[in-house]
Order: C-alpha cells, then structure tokens, then sequence
C-alpha cells in the first residue's frame, strides 16, 4: 500500500481491519519443509495474525542459483518463490467481506507471495585472497 491514499491505510491499519496498534505483528514460523519434485516443495507453517494462530502452508519453487564469477561478480545468489492463500475471515477480521450470495464489499481471501534471493560471501582466490 505505499502509494494508497492515508485515509485508506488508516482504515486497512484501524480496528475493522489489522488492528495494528492491538496486533503489531503478523508472523509466519515454517515448522517443515517438504520436496514435492526436483525443484518444487511446501513450507508448512504457523500463522499469527491478529491474535489468532493457523496453519498455513506455501508452494515453493526453487528459482536457480548462481556461483559467483571471480574478478567479475564474485557472490553466490540462490533464490526462492512461495505461494499461498488464506482467509481474512478465519483470523477475526470479517469487516466487509460480503455476505454469501453477493459481491459487494471486500474480497476475504488474502494471497501471499514471497520473492526472495540470498547471497552468499565473495569467492576467494587460490591464494585466499577475495575479490
């Protein structure tokens, strides 16, 4: 929401939704991580989001990775992708999720996806030396 009017992250932030000053945080804890292919896997975990604790899981996918170049661009990367999905509802925000039949009002279910990339130090030479 970084370009979102304030009004509108004052009410996403307020009591009818986040709560933000009641619940600071929201907080996933993978407990297991399980391949499901070459180079796909499921994080399964804990979700902790306005005073409320669920299982959640994401579909990950293994991105690629790359070694480094010495004397050109000596760090290591890896990165990751995961997907999931979840209800606002099932936490204890409802306020306007529509009532069944219509569609006016806002969506209940919330998508999750997470791009990430991890470096890793530079290479060293033979002689020990980095780059």
């Amino acid at each position: 929401m970084d370009a979102a009017p304030k009004m509108c992250t004052d009410i996403v932030k307020g009591p009818q939704f986040l709560d933000t000053a009641k619940f600071p945080q929201i907080v996933f804890r993978s407990e297991k991580i399980r391949m499901t292919g070459a180079k796909t896997f499921e994080i399964l975990g804990t979700l902790d989001l306005h005073g409320v604790s669920r299982p959640l899981t994401l579909t990950g996918t293994y991105n690629g990775g790359y070694p480094g170049m010495p004397d050109m661009d000596p760090h290591a990367r890896i990165g990751f992708s995961a997907h999931g999905a979840f209800k606002r509802s099932d936490f204890g925000i409802a306020y306007g999720v529509p009532a069944p039949g219509t569609t006016m009002g806002v969506g209940d279910l919330i998508d999750v996806t997470i791009e990430a990339e991890f470096s890793g130090p530079s290479l060293t030479t033979t002689a020990g030396k980095s780059h």
